[in-house]
């Protein structure tokens, strides 16, 4: 049975979920394994757009059934949400996922904290305030819940009350929601869940179903994004890259096939090194014919031109073995393209950075491409073929607008030429 890795190849915000609801249809299981709900991916259904942040990108009228594995961190408030959302168009839906009862759980503690860290930085990192990097640095400490505490209203209490006493020493009582109103909306957010149809079953219990059907593993956020090999500090708190599929139990060894997902140019939310971003009218005008806005946030993403040592350095990381290239119509119309060929570090032109340090030092050497009128135009493919052989990596699929459908292969292209 196929088992595929999605995973952004940049800074999040490639398309990841398009690509992934793209491919759902085919497999029987799409596995979140990692991130938040700090992640936003958006995708169409008959014509209707949804923005999961929680939930795996499966075709909900479709055969095919979600898992949300124990890599990630769960706001169950805005896992409810979100389930109650799609299950007022698609009712059942719910029965259709499961949750690893070993996720740790994102408390409405953990977002005070977020916004309150934020403010006390000297240079803030930019994020979300969803509670991703205060849960992620309690789970590190041995300190909060875990989706199974809600069945032992005992030990939730307990680990709750210690948490709470820390917590009020070391943010000055600054801290609202007292344990036991904590609970109370833990144990009502599990009966929601239960209410919708949502299971609760472990990796462990799931391991023979998962290696005897077809599954499709969903990454969060980008490899440039990750905690270890990132842009740090300005990065997530959690794996962005195929090896986060250890928390659902499997190596990447028995990984088919791992897909990073790129833009044609390249974008980033929040603060943090961006090597080829421009702030010019082209890229303005690129930012609002692409819609480039955070699916979570909001916030205008920063744009610049593709960066092919960054996705050099993202397919090493992450082991990429194909590519999904998004958005290439947004710069149809362009007379040249720039694309970063290399980096200038300590004088010397390198074609990867080493660590991610040298993404803070880096200077891009560009080189222009002809543009293209279409993403049916020989030019484009052209670019494509400029990638392949610049990264060593086969693009497969191409993606020429926002909806699921919207999307060929590279093969299917060359023949429509």
């Amino acid at each position: 049975m196929r088992r595929v890795a999605v995973v952004g190849a940049q800074w999040g915000d490639e398309g990841k979920g398009k690509v992934v609801n793209y491919f759902a249809r085919d497999f029987d299981w799409i596995v979140r394994f990692a991130g938040g709900a700090n992640a936003g991916h958006t995708i169409y259904v008959h014509d209707r757009k949804y923005v999961n942040h929680l939930l795996p990108c499966i075709v909900p009228d479709g055969p095919g059934r979600g898992f949300l594995g124990a890599g990630m961190v769960v706001d169950l408030g805005q896992l409810v949400n979100e389930l109650e959302a799609l299950a007022a168009d698609f009712p059942g839906v719910g029965a259709k996922f499961a949750v690893d009862p070993e996720v740790f759980l994102v408390l409405p503690w953990h977002k005070q904290q977020d916004i309150l860290l934020e403010k006390m930085r000297a240079e803030p990192i930019g994020t979300t305030g969803r509670g991703i990097g205060p849960a992620y640095t309690d789970k590190a400490s041995r300190e909060g819940v875990k989706l199974c505490h809600l069945f032992d209203e005992q030990m939730l209490q307990e680990r709750l009350a210690n948490s709470w006493h820390m917590k009020q020493i070391l943010y000055q009582g600054q801290l609202t929601m007292p344990p036991d109103e904590v609970a109370a909306e833990l144990i009502g957010l599990r009966d929601r869940l239960m209410k919708l149809g949502v299971q609760f079953t472990s990796a462990v219990d799931m391991g023979k179903v998962f290696r005897s059907t077809s599954v499709l593993f969903e990454g969060a956020q980008g490899v440039l994004l990750d905690l270890d090999f990132g842009t740090f500090p300005f990065v997530t708190s959690g794996s962005c890259m195929a090896h986060g599929v250890s928390s659902v139990g499997f190596s990447t060894f028995e990984l088919d096939d791992v897909a990073g997902v790129l833009k044609a140019y390249t974008t980033r939310v929040g603060a943090g090194p961006f090597p080829t971003e421009e702030d010019s009218l082209l890229t303005q005008g690129i930012r609002e014919r692409g819609k480039e806005y955070g699916a979570t946030t909001g916030r205008p993403r920063r744009v610049g031109w593709l960066d092919l040592p960054a996705l050099r350095y993202a397919a090493i990381r992450s082991g990429l073995t194909s590519l999904v290239i998004t958005k290439a119509d947004v710069l149809n119309g362009l007379e040249t393209v720039k694309v970063c060929t290399g980096y200038r570090i300590d004088g010397a032109v390198r074609d990867i950075p080493s660590t991610s340090h040298d993404f803070f030092v880096a200077e891009p050497v560009y080189e222009e491409l002809p543009g293209w009128p279409s993403t049916s135009h020989v030019n484009f493919l052209k670019y494509m073929t400029f990638i392949e052989e610049q990264v060593h990596v086969p693009i497969t699929y191409i993606s020429y607008g926002p909806k699921t459908d919207e999307m060929e292969t590279k093969s299917g292209l060359i023949m429509s030429m």
